[in-house]
């Protein structure tokens, strides 16, 4: 009996242990549930880039305005674990002679587009404007502030609304983010109210995050793109007023009764800013050349060719250099959307419809 009951009372005890030990196995298997789960919820780091400022998250807007000492952009980066930059989509451009400029009787001419034979040698175009889901990698990587957003020189960015006293005019919210103040941009659209100084920034982070190389395209590689082996007045034609199955124009479309004043005879269905490549691409497989937003080139502008359009500044432009833009935007009428119509800016302008697309030189 006595053994029995000492028999018993090890099995008691035996039974004691397993329990607790159960038990405890129990937390220890629910605990490293719950830090994989958590662990399994955050996302993985991206590439961390630090940029250098004359104070944290800022910019000096001096610096990339041109004032001063030569404009440098130094970055820290870590080992990549995760893409940060979006590389843009390449189309080949051959090499080719083409005449540049337009005819004396081309409808819309200006007195700064003088026909001349130009040589382009082949290189790679993105095929697509940058859009703002691409600009805003940047920014995400760097805090880099925009002119608009410093308001350099002037507040904002040069914006439209519907005002019918000053629908144009500087606009101290309006940036890359949202160009247009009643108007939501989505991120598939062209990044716009960017300087060329902004620019310059975006494409030193893009060569250092991508290992290629970027820059914007010559006047002359522009235009040799944009008409794709045509000579005619835009890449589908010379009639304009079918514009609207090419390109984002003013055209017949109307926002809350708003109309543009002088419009081709169409409608693409587009007041403001279309996602990049809503419309047919040219002979080289590029989209919007015309329309949708105005291009910065890298060339110095001059009223009569002389060779500029043919190279980029190779210093930072002063406030007062004005460097060329090619294209033609949204509000753009037949004279503006042209494969030969030249306009220009300088490095800190900015506007609701001035993008850019890039070169990959390697």
């Amino acid at each position: 009996m006595y053994v029995q009951i000492v028999h018993f009372s090890k099995i008691l005890t035996y039974i004691a242990t397993m329990r607790v030990n159960l038990i405890h196995c129990l937390l220890v298997m629910f605990t490293l549930c719950v830090v994989s789960s958590e662990a399994s919820a955050k996302p993985e780091k991206s590439s961390v880039i630090t940029y250098h400022s004359n104070k944290a998250g800022a910019f000096d807007a001096d610096k990339h305005s041109g004032r001063g000492e030569d404009r440098k952009f130094i970055y820290d980066v870590s080992p990549p674990q995760q893409a940060v930059a979006i590389i843009p989509a390449i189309s080949t451009i051959p090499s080719g002679c083409f005449q540049m400029g337009s005819l004396e009787n081309e409808p819309g001419r200006g007195g700064d587009e003088a026909l001349h034979r130009v040589c382009v040698k082949g290189f790679k175009l993105a095929k697509t404007e940058v859009t703002i889901e691409e600009f805003s990698r940047f920014v995400e990587a760097t805090h880099f502030l925009t002119d608009a957003e410093n308001n350099y020189l002037e507040s904002g960015c040069w914006s439209y609304e519907k005002n019918p006293e000053k629908p144009w005019d500087w606009r101290a919210l309006s940036n890359w983010k949202q160009p247009i103040l009643e108007n939501i941009s989505p991120k598939n659209h062209p990044v716009t109210c960017v300087s060329y100084n902004d620019v310059m920034a975006y494409i030193e982070w893009l060569n250092k995050e991508s290992g290629h190389e970027y820059r914007l395209p010559t006047e002359a590689e522009w235009e040799y793109a944009a008409r794709a082996g045509t000579s005619t007045a835009h890449y589908w034609g010379n009639n304009a007023d079918i514009a609207c199955g090419y390109a984002n124009v003013a055209d017949n479309t109307t926002s809350d009764q708003s109309k543009w004043p002088v419009t081709h005879a169409c409608q693409d269905g587009h007041f403001f800013a279309a996602a990049v490549k809503s419309f047919s691409a040219n002979g080289f497989h590029l989209y919007d050349m015309l329309g949708n937003a105005w291009e910065w080139v890298c060339s110095k502008y001059e009223d009569k060719y002389a060779g500029n359009e043919e190279a980029c500044i190779n210093t930072k432009p002063d406030d007062e250099v004005f460097i060329a833009i090619r294209g033609g935007g949204w509000n753009a009428d037949a004279s503006r959307v042209r494969a030969a119509h030249r306009n220009w800016g300088v490095a800190w302008s900015r506007q609701a419809n001035l993008g850019f697309r890039l070169v990959r030189v390697r």
